[in-house]
């Protein structure tokens, strides 16, 4: 994309965490992993569990300092395979699913007439991933080709796949009878000795079906702070925009970066503007709790009388935190009771399941199995000549990029192909549970004999 250097961010990684006499093989190879996501600041800072998770993080990070010297400067996304120790029991494709928590902000989106608010609702849909940006926990980076499916009461049909390791690149689509979603998302980071750059490299396309149009999102950047020397926090800085695609109207806000003393930590504000530049509707909240949005002048300045309208405010934690930080709604995604997802479902692989149990020395073996397990495939696949084709997205690099989007070489274009749809029903599984069971994403099957 012309003039555009920034990326997305799933991932900062970690150190090498000792599994003892059984898992020896796992850790000699993650001897020179970086720098993990379990260190950053708690969600619930409150929680006794989370006040020792973050004191155990810090004295592993000091003692493993001088493995990260080298990777200074480094993009270490994808680098070396990564310890349980700092996960949390999450694979990176239930972590993009979570932007649906909050689809009811399309909804209202389609069904309002003024063009200007329609774009502010929509960009309400999209606040709802930020406050998880403060979770200080690693996901799981997918296994190729591994899938996760979310359906919900309001018709929602989501599907996400991992279309490719190096680099990791996972795809999503969803729909429901008044909008369609699409989104791919190629994270890169920049460790920086004592702070990491997270660039949300990605393509996010909203369409709302009433009125056709299609919205184009770039989110600001994220960084994470004193992750070596110092109490670490994250912060997310920078432009936010929400382009019309259709129309050129555009909703963007700056994210003011954290100052002296927590001076305008989680402060956004900003404007929607019609296809002529002119501002029309003034945008200010928090990106960690609310938005509102209120009709304003060419300056800018709220029209006397103007509503102040609330689009959207981030859901109440659990009663009783868990050391991760996650909502209610993630841990709605982790749950897989009643559930008959496909094999290659992230509810369905052991080592998350064995985290959430709590048993990181089996977690760390089924993760190192996986991984093995991963790399016969592409093995396999390079003696065999083939070329990895995913299950339900297709690469298009012929189709037109947005002005506000990243080119097809910076960021890959995956469009859904439909094959989703087109799936037998699976029955549900009313007294069943699929979390940690029969897992397969993989397309050899003489290579997973037991």
């Amino acid at each position: 994309m012309a003039g555009h250097n920034r990326a997305p961010s799933e991932g900062i990684f970690g150190t090498l965490a000792s599994w003892g006499g059984s898992a020896l093989e796992y850790a000699s190879t993650s001897i020179n992993s970086l720098l993990g996501y379990e260190d950053l600041e708690i969600v619930n800072p409150d929680s006794t569990a989370a006040e020792q998770a973050t004191e155990d993080a810090a004295d592993q990070r000091q003692q493993e300092f001088t493995n990260y010297r080298d990777y200074i400067g480094m993009d270490i996304t994808s680098l070396v395979a990564l310890p349980v120790w700092i996960m949390m029991p999450f694979s990176m494709l239930q972590n993009i699913s979570e932007i649906m928590e909050y689809t009811d902000r399309l909804e209202k989106a389609a069904k309002t007439e003024d063009p200007y608010e329609r774009l502010a609702w929509v960009i309400g849909f999209t606040m709802g991933p930020f406050p998880g940006n403060e979770r200080t926990w690693k996901p799981f980076n997918p296994i190729l080709g591994e899938t996760f499916e979310l359906t919900m009461d309001n018709g929602l049909q989501f599907i996400a796949e991992q279309v490719s390791h190096h680099p990791p690149v996972g795809a999503a689509h969803a729909e429901n009878t008044d909008w369609e979603y699409d989104m791919v998302s190629a994270p890169t980071t920049k460790f920086l000795g004592n702070s990491i750059d997270i660039y949300p490299i990605g393509r996010t396309r909203i369409r709302l079906k009433s009125t056709g149009e299609v919205f184009s999102l770039v989110p600001p950047n994220c960084k994470a702070h004193n992750v070596i020397v110092g109490r670490t926090w994250v912060d997310s800085a920078g432009d936010f925009t929400l382009l019309n695609a259709t129309t050129g109207a555009k909703g963007s806000m700056y994210f003011t970066p954290c100052g002296w003393f927590g001076s305008g930590h989680h402060e956004i504000s900003g404007h929607v503007t019609d296809e002529e530049g002119k501002k029309r509707i003034a945008l200010v909240g928090k990106w960690n709790s609310y938005l509102d949005m209120q009709k304003c002048d060419e300056e800018g300045t709220p029209l006397p009388g103007a509503q102040l309208v609330r689009l959207w405010t981030c859901s109440d934690k659990p009663a009783e935190a868990d050391k991760y930080g996650f909502s209610n709604f993630a841990r709605m995604l982790m749950s897989g009771k009643g559930l008959n997802p496909l094999p290659s479902d992230s509810r369905r692989r052991p080592d998350r399941t064995a985290l959430e149990l709590g048993d990181h020395g089996q977690a760390g073996q089924y993760k190192y199995q996986l991984e093995e397990a991963q790399r016969a495939e592409k093995r396999e696949r390079e003696k065999r000549g083939d070329t990895w084709s995913p299950r339900f997205f297709k690469h298009t690099p012929e189709k037109e990029t947005f002005s506000n989007e990243f080119s097809d070489e910076q960021c890959p274009l995956w469009e859904f192909n439909g094959e989703y749809m087109k799936l037998d029903p699976r029955p549900a599984m009313p007294e069943g549970d699929c979390a940690g069971k029969d897992f397969y994403p993989w397309k050899y099957p003489e290579l997973h004999k037991k």
